[in-house]
């Protein structure tokens, strides 16, 4: 029996929001996704549809707002969880409580303990290998997605690729990784990701990150991480 993927949608004025957190989650955790910039873009949605499993507020500068929108979130048939991006010492936050938020995560934070946070309140297992496992490179992995320009199918495989930095991974194992199937002889599915990833990654870091085809035997991504985020 499938069961279907959790949605999360996100409501954030500010559009490099997007990015990083459609990377956490249609990419590390693949899970659904949405992103609108108001809560009258929101309310739409909770409106019509009652899959939104979680919501996630940062309106900054606009507190009145994103209490109104917290509210209308509590009382939608989906009852989804709600999570607020803000600071852990201001006013609102307690506000936000009251007007019904699950959760106050001080923003910035990085994209694990997001996740995490995610997952408690969801009452999914945190005795998982993608968090127990994680290095701290998911931020890493969402800038150079976001610089490269990566689509969703592309910047999964660099995700599965960039896990093992420096070392060979097969067709089979990256089909099991990111499609949940073995590899099938003469699908060139993963060689067309690969050649466009290459590609954006060479125009957007040059040296710094490369990707390989290695006859027979898979793919290798090489990052340079002493200089990766130098913008030069």
């Amino acid at each position: 029996m499938s069961h279907r993927k959790p949605t999360s949608l996100l409501v954030s004025s500010e559009s490099g929001l997007k990015n990083p957190l459609s990377y956490l989650a249609s990419v590390v955790l693949k899970h659904d996704f949405e992103a609108v910039e108001d809560g009258a873009a929101a309310e739409e949605i909770l409106s019509k549809n009652a899959d939104i499993d979680a919501v996630i507020v940062h309106l900054p500068g606009m507190e009145d707002d994103a209490l109104e929108l917290i509210r209308l979130a509590r009382g939608a048939a989906s009852s989804p969880v709600i999570i607020v991006l803000g600071s852990d010492r201001d006013e609102f936050c307690v506000q936000a409580f009251f007007a019904g938020a699950n959760d106050v995560v001080a923003w910035p934070c990085s994209l694990r303990e997001l996740a995490v946070r995610l997952f408690v309140r969801l009452d999914f297992p945190l005795n998982t290998e993608l968090l127990q496992a994680d290095d701290g490179s998911w931020d890493a992995q969402a800038y150079i997605a976001d610089r490269a320009g990566l689509t969703i199918s592309e910047a999964q495989v660099m995700h599965v690729l960039y896990a093992h930095d420096g070392e060979t991974v097969s067709r089979d194992a990256l089909s099991l990784a990111v499609d949940a199937r073995p590899w099938r002889y003469g699908d060139r599915k993963f060689d067309v990701h690969v050649a466009k990833l290459r590609k954006k990654l060479s125009d957007s870091f040059g040296d710094k990150v490369s990707v390989s085809t290695i006859r027979s035997l898979g793919y290798r991504l090489v990052t340079n991480s002493a200089n990766i985020f130098d913008p030069a």
